[in-house]
């Protein structure tokens, strides 16, 4: 399977105000209002993100992008023929995306995974209202990270089915971190899950299919910074301060977004060619990336 990157994430949300000045004041990206939300754009995409208005703050779905309509129809003869349930896209649904062929199934934890092609450039600059400017391109939109139930099933739908190839693990206690990708971006997608003593109850409940983070990458460090003093200044609260990451390098700091999940804020990350070599490493951070309660300790 082709998939070219990440194209697209939707979130619920009873706090779309909150979101409106989270998104354009402190990330700096251009957010338009929805019948039933809000869109947020980061490039010259119409939109990014998406977010729909709710009584309840939960992950929706994610898209991953193909080059054209035959890459799309070649993914539903693969997943059909690998016993995969495919749902295609109305028109209504095509209409709400802004794509022009659109498959979504389910991956082991119950995420909403979409497959399309053909989503909309817009006419107009992207003009961040903070400056920013974002690295994307054929590294598609940043990545996001999810805790998952099965690990091991988890790990064989990406790479087995939908063909992401693995950048790299990290064993984290019981957990293990797999990052994985599929264009030049270190990892578009990773995901935890208990690996060793699965049977042992963990001291906090795993819910599969919970968004840990999204990571929007800058390409100026002083960007960063620049989000960095807004957060702070705006009273949003800090998950993890300034770091570096140990495998793909990135500097950034991750802050809490309004639905409760993080958001990482980053910017220098390596990028990888294929064949690739997945290693192991010790810890998610070479320095930083600090509890705020724990500076100074």
């Amino acid at each position: 399977m082709q998939l070219s990157g990440l194209g697209y994430f939707g979130l619920r949300t009873g706090r779309i105000d909150q979101w409106r000045t989270f998104a354009e004041d402190v990330l700096g990206l251009r957010v338009t209002t929805t019948d039933d939300g809000l869109l947020l754009r980061a490039d010259e995409r119409a939109w990014r993100i998406a977010l729909h208005e709710a009584d309840t703050e939960a992950f929706g779905y994610v898209g991953w992008e193909v080059p054209g309509p035959a890459e799309l129809a070649s993914a539903v003869a693969e997943l059909e023929t690998a016993g995969v349930t495919v749902k295609h896209a109305d028109d209504e649904l095509l209409r709400q995306r802004d794509v022009l062929g659109l498959i979504h199934i389910e991956d082991p934890n119950g995420i909403r995974v979409e497959i399309f092609h053909g989503a909309r450039t817009a006419v107009t600059p992207f003009v961040s209202p903070t400056g920013a400017r974002f690295v994307t391109g054929d590294q598609g939109l940043g990545h996001v990270v999810f805790n998952v139930g099965d690990f091991e099933a988890t790990y064989r739908f990406y790479t087995q089915l939908l063909g992401f190839r693995p950048s790299d693990f990290c064993d984290l206690g019981r957990k293990r971190i797999a990052f994985l990708h599929t264009n030049p971006r270190h990892h578009s997608l990773a995901f935890a899950g208990l690996v060793i003593d699965p049977e042992r109850k963990p001291k906090k409940d795993i819910d599969p299919g919970e968004l840990f983070h999204f990571m929007l990458e800058a390409d100026d460090y002083d960007t960063v910074g620049y989000a960095y003093d807004r957060a702070q200044d705006s009273g949003t609260p800090i998950a993890l301060t300034l770091g570096r990451h140990s495998n793909d390098r990135m500097l950034s700091f991750y802050a809490v977004t309004p639905s409760g999940f993080e958001v990482e804020y980053g910017y220098g990350a390596i990028t990888v060619s294929d064949p690739w070599t997945a290693t192991r490493v010790d810890g998610t951070s070479l320095w930083g990336h600090r509890r705020p309660e724990r500076q100074g300790a």
